[in-house]
């Protein structure tokens, strides 16, 4: 045998060269371009071609052999033509997807011959000799394995054909006998062969194994394939060849320069079964996705502040997260005509990964929560969360992103999980029923004039002498005239007021009853401007005022009072202010610092003394009796302001039009009246501002925003203009500006909470919008407010009062649907969907969600 080992390591990488391309060639087979391959590994049905097993396993093999003899009477060194059938079996602890542990155990038996053949000993020629031998090896062999393809290629779960290095050690129990081929029968050399027993020629064998066997120590070396039939079955031929550490197995010793210890070799053929799997990966997770349980808070969907919120509660069980496997986990909104990914992804992922997300242990499991908020859209009203995370395998134990996943790694769709239908929209539901603000029209229904006339009187007196020196003068005279014709117009009179007076330098009785009687002749003087305008009227009967003044004098239809006042301080304080009097500074101060009005009658007669000027010119203006007509100024009657403000306005003032616009239901008529203002005073804010509300009743915005920028432009910052102006944005949608505009109103003194508290419900401040609606009793969106923050009965109990519209019942219905009130829900819902708007809406409306299959909902909304 020349350099055997040589040989024997080139016929080794020989054969690798050979098998490599062929695997190689396998592989590029199987594999398809990035796009069609992780297009066939997110599909589930790639879970039907797993064969080859990933991470920690058992298997058993049991085989068939054909061996041969490779030594000294072998007839050649790699390929012997003696070949023996054995047989063996092994049991295998496959670690990871490439490193195996295995004790194998075999029966071999071996056979060699050779024909004038040169052997040697100790490197020097020996013997020629023609021999043949028998042995049987029972080996006993612990091997590791190292799956080349897996380690070099990497792991594919659907992969037929793969393959395996053995290297091992082991023991061989041998024997076995050595003959002369001329003489067959007749042992030259055994090994613990039981019927020559005693016999040892050339003195091999120790028996130093079980019984008469010998025992010898080997090591071996190998290549395997595996053909995967399934996860659990595969066929494994492989060729093993073995070293043993010493020379008994022929019987014969020889080497061309060195001693060669004997070799053998053989082709196994087995069928294997693998079992007990302890790893984890991505196949065993999609088929036991159903494990993980979720929980999704709120059952329903529901919109809130134009927001969803949401919130998924996982459980994981122990055993199931891969620790080198994450899980990206993403949910989706589904509905007719499209979808929305929630943009809150999240990871999970297993012990041996790091990154942001949840990590969830292999042993433990875990648990995770997700919470996200995502904007209202229309078109989610009716539609389905639903949850179909992907699993992959993170390179280098890192998390990849989201787009990362398909591309780059290996992966796995699980199959979609609906999670919560959505989504409930009932705030949407607010009426946009803002309270507009009118500007007071300022007409009076009653308006009064008065005109008033005096009389003077003499010192101490208080008889009548119109040619006492006052009396006598001109503005005296023409006021009682004034006074006569003034009440002689014919106006209905309201009353008639006589107020008497006294100087205050007298004493205080004397100066009561002086007042009091000089009140008396005013009143007389009165009368007889009655009597005298009866007799005048009678004469001809002609003036038919004058006669109507008479009759109310004669029946005494005229309301005369009389009231007296004694000294006139404050007159008399007055006309000293507005003197010029010397030293009138000093005089004030006198009167005013006595209390006591005997005192202050006193200084006021000292102080005459000393200013004469006092009697002269102030006090004479003090003693008199005023007198005071008030009569009603006649007024249109509200017909006829009605028919004016409509087809005659020139004829009314700007109050009178605002007025008459009130006293008509018709909105179209009440529109035309304030048109008609707005037009003829076009400077009138109060016009301009109350058209625009008879506009916004009639749904005219655009008209009734061109009305309030003018109403805006004369008067700014008035507090009803902007209130107004929210109205109209609020009716258009335009939400944050009317927010702005009624918070402006109340800075300037409105009231707008019922305007505000309407804006909170789409805000979705429930409670601060029920604050604000306190006092809208009986309300539409007061009930909405209520059943929205969950006061459920107490919406009921608006919404019962409130007007009867077919929103009103509509509202109704979701509060029995929310009270599992079949009885309620069914009754209020027939009478809201006379309204086809709400029959079809109520259809998906997510609400009636829990009797949308029964046979009364579905009539309803048929």
């Amino acid at each position: 045998m020349k350099n055997f080992y040589q040989t024997l390591s080139t016929a080794l990488i020989v054969f690798l060269m050979m098998i490599v391309p062929m695997v190689t060639m396998a592989q590029a087979q199987t594999k398809e371009s990035p796009k069609k391959e992780a297009a066939k590994t997110e599909t589930p049905k790639a879970s039907k071609c797993e064969k080859a097993p990933s991470h920690s396993y058992w298997s058993v093999t049991a085989y068939g052999a054909l061996d041969q003899f490779n030594g000294d009477l072998s007839k050649n060194i790699l390929f012997n033509d003696k070949w023996m059938f054995g047989a063996g079996g092994s049991i295998t602890k496959q670690f990871t997807r490439v490193i195996g542990v295995r004790l194998r155990g075999g029966w071999v038996p071996l056979s060699g011959s050779v024909t004038d053949k040169l052997v040697y000993q100790k490197g020097q020629p020996s013997a020629i000799i023609s021999q043949n031998f028998k042995s049987w090896v029972i080996e006993g062999t612990v091997e590791g394995t190292v799956n080349w393809v897996n380690w070099i290629m990497g792991y594919k779960p659907e992969r037929f054909f793969s393959s395996y290095l053995i290297f091992g050690v082991g023991a061989d129990h041998t024997q076995g006998a050595k003959f002369n081929n001329s003489d067959p029968l007749t042992p030259i050399g055994y090994v613990g062969y039981p019927s020559h027993k005693g016999a040892d020629k050339f003195g091999y064998g120790n028996n130093s194994g079980i019984g008469s066997w010998n025992l010898e120590f080997k090591a071996d070396a190998g290549i395997g394939f595996d053909f995967n039939l399934s996860k659990h079955w595969s066929i494994n031929p492989e060729f093993i060849w073995r070293w043993r550490d010493g020379d008994v197995l022929d019987m014969t010793m020889g080497g061309a320069k060195q001693v060669i210890n004997d070799m053998y070799s053989g082709v196994n053929l087995g069928i294997t079964y693998k079992f007990a799997y302890s790893g984890c990966n991505l196949k065993e997770m999609a088929k036991n996705y159903e494990l993980i349980k979720y929980e999704t808070s709120p059952a329903v969907l529901a919109e809130k502040g134009d927001s969803i919120v949401v919130t998924i509660k996982g459980t994981v069980p122990p055993k199931y997260f891969c620790p080198t496997a994450a899980m990206y986990f993403q949910p989706v909104l589904t509905y007719d005509g499209g979808k929305y990914e929630l943009p809150c992804g999240t990871h999970l992922y297993g012990e041996k990964l790091s990154g942001e997300g949840t990590m969830i242990k292999y042993k433990e499991g875990g648990s995770f929560t997700y919470t996200c908020k995502f904007p209202y859209k229309p078109e989610m009203n009716t539609s389905q969360l639903v949850v179909a995370p992907v699993i992959y395998e993170a390179k280098e134990k890192v998390l990849m992103k989201k787009d990362e996943i398909k591309v780059k790694a290996k992966f796995m769709e699980l199959p979609s999980r609906n999670l919560a239908p959505g989504v409930i929209y009932t705030s949407k539901r607010v009426q946009h029923d803002e309270l507009t603000l009118i500007a007071d029209h300022g007409y009076q229904k009653e308006v009064f004039q008065s005109k008033s006339g005096v009389i003077y009187f003499k010192k101490n007196k208080f008889d009548l002498d119109l040619k006492y020196g006052i009396n006598k003068t001109d503005p005296a005279k023409n006021a009682l005239t004034d006074l006569n014709t003034f009440i002689k117009q014919g106006w209905k009179i309201k009353d008639i007021a006589m107020n008497g007076y006294a100087s205050p330098e007298g004493e205080e009785t004397f100066n009561a009853n002086l007042s009091e009687n000089r009140s008396k002749t005013g009143n007389k003087w009165m009368l007889d401007q009655f009597q005298g305008w009866a007799k005048d009227a009678n004469k001809d009967n002609k003036d038919k005022k004058a006669v109507k003044a008479a009759v109310e004098a004669a029946g005494k239809d005229v309301n005369m009072t009389l009231q007296h006042h004694g000294p006139d301080w404050n007159g008399f304080l007055k006309a000293v202010q507005n003197s010029n009097l010397k030293d009138k500074d000093k005089v004030l101060n006198v009167i005013n610092s006595n209390v006591d009005a005997n005192k202050k009658e006193q200084e006021i007669r000292n102080m005459i003394l000393i200013y004469p000027e006092i009697e002269k010119d102030l006090l004479p203006g003090l003693r008199r009796s005023e007198i005071t007509a008030t009569l009603y100024e006649p007024r249109m009657t509200d017909a006829e302001l009605l028919q004016f403000g409509a087809s005659n306005p020139e004829k009314l003032k700007v109050e009178e039009l605002l007025y008459a616009a009130t006293l008509t239901k018709d909105n179209k008529v009440k529109a035309t009246i304030l048109e008609n203002a707005a037009k003829q005073f076009p400077g009138s804010w109060k016009a301009l501002n109350n058209a625009a509300v008879a506009e916004v009743e009639n749904g005219n915005l655009a008209r009734a925003s061109e009305l309030l920028t003018k109403a805006q432009t004369v008067q700014p910052n008035n507090g009803i203009i902007e209130n107004n102006i929210g109205v109209v944005a609020a009716k258009q949608k335009d939400l944050k500006k009317a927010d702005a505009q009624f918070k402006k109103a109340a800075t300037l003194g409105e009231n707008t909470n019922y305007n505000q508290g309407v804006l909170m419900i789409p805000k979705g401040d429930y409670p601060k919008a029920l604050n604000m609606l306190a006092n809208a009793k009986c309300t539409y969106n007061l009930g909405l407010a209520q059943l929205l923050n969950g006061n459920n009965a107490a919406a009921e109990t608006t919404l019962k009062c409130a007007p009867e519209t077919p929103e009103t019942f509509y509202l109704l219905a979701v509060t029995s649907a929310r009270a599992n009130n079949s009885k309620g829900l069914f009754e209020n819902l027939m009478k809201a969907c006379k309204d086809a708007s709400l029959k079809a809406q109520a259809k998906g409306d997510r609400e009636f969600i829990n009797f949308a299959s029964t046979p009364e909902f579905q009539n309803i909304v048929k």
